[in-house]
């Protein structure tokens, strides 16, 4: 469960700043605002909830690989999320159409590395059979 907050949050997020600017609906960057800053706090738990979990899973040299490529995408995800609401509460949301453009940059590598690491924490769930809860 604590996966799947910051993908659709973070997914929207960036779907919603993109609309914005296509449709020209500035109200919209602010609903994008608050699901990029939740969906960040909730990748910080996935994050979290990742490393301690890496300790526990039992795993294969292959299995490991893996792991660390998914480790590395949901940590760059986190970063970018970071730095993108940062700057965007940093300035109240109120910024010139060329840092709206950077921000929807930054989103849009956040949502590639998003995905990318959600692919793969699929296989390793699903594939691998790694995954469960704590401690088995």
């Amino acid at each position: 469960m604590v996966v799947h907050f910051p993908l659709a949050l973070l997914l929207t997020a960036v779907g919603l700043d993109a609309a914005a600017a296509i449709f020209r609906r500035p109200a919209w960057h602010h609903v994008a605002l608050w699901n990029l800053a939740l969906g960040t706090l909730a990748a910080g738990l996935a994050v979290f909830t990742g490393l301690r979990a890496e300790g526990v899973a039992k795993h294969s040299f292959e299995i490991w690989q893996v792991m660390q490529l998914h480790k590395r995408l949901g940590i760059s995800t986190l970063i970018l999320g970071l730095m993108a609401t940062s700057w965007r509460l940093a300035h109240r949301d109120r910024l010139t159409p060329r840092a709206r453009m950077v921000t929807l940059i930054l989103g849009l590598m956040m949502a590639a590395t998003l995905t990318w690491g959600a692919d793969l924490g699929g296989r390793l769930v699903y594939g691998f059979g790694v995954g469960g809860t704590f401690g088995q």
